[in-house]
């Protein structure tokens, strides 16, 4: 490479370090049109683009990059981020799997990417959830949790699956994992409560629900399925 060009590009993305994308970008677009064939250039184009919330621009760059190098896992990444900023959570998860399949990338992950993709797996799997495909539901929860397996609210929707899915066991297993973790976690201790309750355990049930009154007495959903229950409890007398 022309050693102009290589400190033009060193420059630009020295400036993209400073917090001054708009004029790195400059130099970066100039690079990019006396080298078109450098994969590295559009990839740093891309992560410009992405800064600036132009998240079109920025994934017509990683696509750049990819067609010049297929095996580039790191374009593969931010195209995966970029698409999940932008809501397409299916390609953000598609493009995550086209650079596991290259190699495992768990040391490239930054704690913001796996965050990133940990939430393309949950919105894809609260959308399986909606339209009443619980395996595939439980499929992206899990892969979520294999990337971020603290996040407690992706472990509580994975719970409530299990619960839709009749696999009452594995619900009380993943909930009771929350409420460990976080005993005053309202909606996991709910859930924990209907697991329990549907699985025929209603004194289990009423008791989890009368502990979480406790400590949060006003929490009208609380009372409502305290009262449920209870109600049932007294048909069955």
């Amino acid at each position: 490479m022309d050693p102009e060009l290589t400190e033009k590009i060193k420059r630009g993305k020295a400036l993209f370090d400073q917090g001054r994308i708009h004029e790195g970008l400059d130099l970066l677009i100039d690079a990019s049109e006396q080298a078109p064939d450098y994969p590295d250039v559009h990839n740093q184009l891309g992560l410009m683009y992405s800064m600036l919330g132009s998240y079109q621009m920025a994934v017509n760059s990683f696509k750049k990059a990819l067609d010049l190098n297929r095996n580039y896992i790191e374009a593969h990444l931010n195209l995966s981020i970029t698409y999940n900023e932008m809501g397409k959570y299916t390609d953000a998860v598609g493009e995550y799997e086209n650079a596991m399949k290259l190699e495992q990338v768990e040391g490239m992950l930054t704690k913001g990417m796996k965050a990133k993709l940990a939430n393309a797996h949950k919105e894809l799997g609260l959308t399986y959830l909606e339209i009443e495909e619980f395996k595939n539901a439980k499929r992206e929860f899990l892969r979520a949790l294999k990337i971020a397996p603290q996040y407690l609210d992706i472990r509580t929707l994975l719970g409530n699956t299990f619960i839709k899915m009749g696999e009452y066991d594995e619900a009380i297993k993943e909930l009771e994992n929350v409420v460990g973790a976080n005993p005053q976690y309202i909606d996991a201790r709910i859930k924990l409560a209907v697991a329990h309750y549907k699985k025929g355990e209603k004194d289990t049930a009423n008791n989890i629900l009368q502990e979480t009154l406790t400590f949060a007495p006003d929490n009208e959903k609380v009372k409502a399925f305290l009262k449920l229950s209870e109600k049932d409890q007294t048909n069955e007398l």
